[in-house]
């Protein structure tokens, strides 16, 4: 027989996976050998955020349109703009250029598949683990023990108000670690000038994130100063302060540079974004008034977890027993003031910044129900205290860990069973299989010459679909709220060819006032449906029927 083709013999034998088996065993039982209870402990909940966070993001929940903008914004900061059409300082700009930052990660793992908005979810699932972990380092900061710190951590990682907010392409939730880390950095227990600088920058970095979360600033100052004096007390305000104010200077600093700062003829300003959104945005209404917007939102929020919502805010009061967690009470009063006694607007994605502040306080009030426990009992040697003389041996710990596994397990039991069902939703269901559907449709049969109006969420993906040009794949809005469209369609809706419409357009169309975006979906009709998505064919003539259904 020929040498060549002789079979070659394995260089290997069977067992070398289990050797390799063996030694990434040994590695990892390495890692953990040397880690303490902390790290072991942030280490898992981080592995089990990031399980939960990416366990079915594509399917559920449904791609909503503020995450098909945030994203369409983050690729055009790519491409060395602010964002795709007209930049009208609605928000300062600094979250979605995270995003930008980041947007190489998915393609380089292999995931999200060729949907813009889910690739961008895994994104953003890494800043949920982030604020998960961040979570957990508060609460040891706050001397909760161990079991309860994990606790909080849990509590806001696996509440369905989180996950199903937490996983969605929304900028508050890359604001949200760094609101997170503010805190941490502000209690640390050295009470150094560098950590409270710190703190500042990172507040300043999630308010220009996401400006909402400005409101949980006084709380940060009392997170700051509600602590025993210390020397440089007046330097750390300062530098506090300052830092804080400087780069929060950045986004004023921005508008002036382009000539934008304050209102004018043929230009968007920062004045004009700031007295919309503060002064003649269509408002949510008042929580008292049976249907209004306000009231249906916080209906909402308490349909995906109504227990973390009541047990959180009963808990607050505990904080207030504990000089270090008064804090606590004080960010979620100032949250709950605009919701409680606002009449402006009220996006649904405000209730994310107040969720590891329910969990915290929970958890607080938890560590604080078993001490209480521990001292009637007097079953455990608290500091300061000597072990109770009518223990038996040995019955101390024991009981200790009884009373808490009692404690912990009611507080299981009331929780999880309406969270599981509620995520058990999240983690089976799918909730894009409709808009998948028209995406599909609509590239293989929509003419890329025509001019088409669709909703943001798909926005990127037909634009990116070798057309490249932001004004023949329109986002709904943007035909009416961007004066770049009359100069491009001088004709108005006569001018569009098709429509895609999702189940939030006619809601977008009626509360944004958008009368061309209206006016081109009375004069079309369905050409195809995929359950409550339609892709309609405009008629130029106006021979419409009288809801725009056609034929």
């Amino acid at each position: 027989m020929n040498a060549l083709l002789q079979p070659v013999p394995k260089r290997w034998s069977s067992p070398v996976p289990a050797v390799e088996a063996s030694r990434f065993l040994a590695t990892v039982l390495h890692f953990f050998r040397y880690r303490s209870p902390d790290q072991m402990a942030a280490f898992l909940i981080a592995v089990a955020a990031l399980s939960l966070s990416w366990w079915n993001i594509l399917d559920a929940p449904g791609y909503q349109d503020d995450e098909g903008t945030y994203t369409a914004q983050a690729l055009s900061t790519l491409h060395g703009s602010l964002a795709p059409y007209t930049y009208w300082y609605d928000h300062p700009p600094l979250g979605w250029v995270q995003l930008a930052a980041l947007a190489w990660l998915p393609g380089i793992l292999g995931l999200g598949g060729e949907v813009a908005v889910g690739q961008m979810r895994y994104v953003v699932a890494l800043y949920f683990v982030a604020s998960t972990v961040l979570v957990f380092l508060i609460a040891r900061r706050l001397n909760l023990r161990l079991p309860f710190a994990v606790l909080a951590a849990l509590l806001y990682c696996i509440s369905p108000l989180s996950l199903v907010l937490g996983r969605q392409v929304f900028i508050d939730n890359v604001g949200l670690p760094w609101l997170l880390l503010a805190f941490y950095l502000v209690l640390s227990p050295q009470l150094k000038l560098w950590d409270h600088v710190g703190a500042a920058a990172c507040f300043a970095v999630a308010v220009l994130s996401k400006e909402t979360l400005a409101i949980f600033g006084p709380a940060l100052l009392v997170a700051l100063l509600h602590r025993p004096k210390w020397e440089t007390r007046s330097f750390s305000l300062i530098g506090f302060l300052s830092v804080g104010g400087l780069i929060l200077g950045f986004f004023p600093l921005l508008a002036i540079l382009q000539g934008e700062l304050v209102s004018g003829p043929g230009h968007v300003s920062l004045q004009d974004a700031l007295a919309y959104q503060f002064v003649s945005r269509p408002g949510s209404g008042s929580i008292l008034d049976a249907g209004s917007g306000r009231q249906e939102l916080v209906l909402g929020w308490m349909y995906y977890d109504n227990l973390l919502l009541l047990l959180g805010a009963a808990a607050a009061a505990v904080c207030l027993a504990q000089r270090e967690a008064r804090w606590i009470p004080a960010a979620l009063l100032l949250f709950a003031a605009p919701v409680l006694i606002g009449h402006g607007y009220l996006p649904g994605m405000y209730i994310i910044a107040a969720i590891p502040f329910l969990a915290l306080a929970t958890s607080v009030a938890a560590d604080f129900a078993s001490r209480i426990l521990s001292k009637i009992f007097g079953l455990v040697r608290l500091p300061g205290r000597q072990q109770s003389p009518l223990a038996a041996p040995g019955q101390g710990p024991a009981a200790l860990v009884a009373a808490n596994a009692v404690l912990i397990l009611s507080l299981a039991l009331v929780v999880v069973p309406p969270w599981s069902a509620t995520n058990q939703r999240l983690m089976a269901g799918n909730e894009n299989a409709d808009w998948n559907k028209a995406l599909e449709w609509s590239k293989e049969n929509l003419p890329k010459d025509d001019v088409a109006l669709v909703p943001y969420s798909m926005w990127q993906d037909l634009n990116a679909d070798g057309r490249h040009d932001p004004w023949k794949v329109i986002a709904i809005e943007k035909m009416d709220l961007d004066s770049d469209f009359a100069e491009r369609h001088p004709d108005g809706w006569r001018s569009v060819d098709w429509i895609v419409e999702g189940p939030p357009t006619r809601r977008n169309v009626t509360n944004l006032g958008l009368e061309n975006a209206g006016q081109a979906l009375e004069n079309s009709s369905v050409v195809a449906a995929f359950g409550d998505w339609k892709v309609r064919k405009v008629l130029p003539g106006g021979t419409p029927s009288a809801t725009g259904e056609g034929s």
